[in-house]
């Protein structure tokens, strides 16, 4: 009976020294978890503080495109404008040109008639 005793008692102690490396590995365990936690919060965190500063930057290109684009439009319908005021303007001057060839041609014609008239009456 003795011995049994000595048995269950050596099985217990056993027992209690796995469990208590158990308990250690579980408690190792859930430190190192821990730690994991608070890296991924920091990791968060870090992607949260990059996401604000691209989206930032995101808005500022945004509204600058739109600027961008604002200043475009104003250029090609100011560019319209002169182009087509430029054409009209030759245009006008293409008339006038053509006007005063034909007053001319017209003046022309009148003084050599006039030359004509005069050379036959002298």
């Amino acid at each position: 009976m003795e011995t049994s005793k000595y048995e269950s008692i050596n099985e217990l102690t056993q027992e209690i020294e796995r469990l208590s490396r158990e308990l250690d590995q579980a408690s190792s365990e859930k430190i190192q978890s821990a730690q994991y936690g608070l890296v991924l919060l920091e990791e968060k965190e870090t992607l949260l503080q990059r996401n604000e500063e691209l989206e930032l930057l995101y808005e500022n290109a945004r509204h600058e495109l739109e600027i961008t684009q604002e200043a475009l439009a104003k250029f090609q319908t100011t560019h319209k404008v002169t182009t087509k005021s430029g054409i009209e303007q030759e245009e006008s001057l293409l008339t006038e040109s053509a006007a005063r060839e034909t007053s001319l041609n017209s003046t022309i014609y009148d003084l050599e008639n006039d030359q004509k008239l005069v050379s036959i009456v002298c």
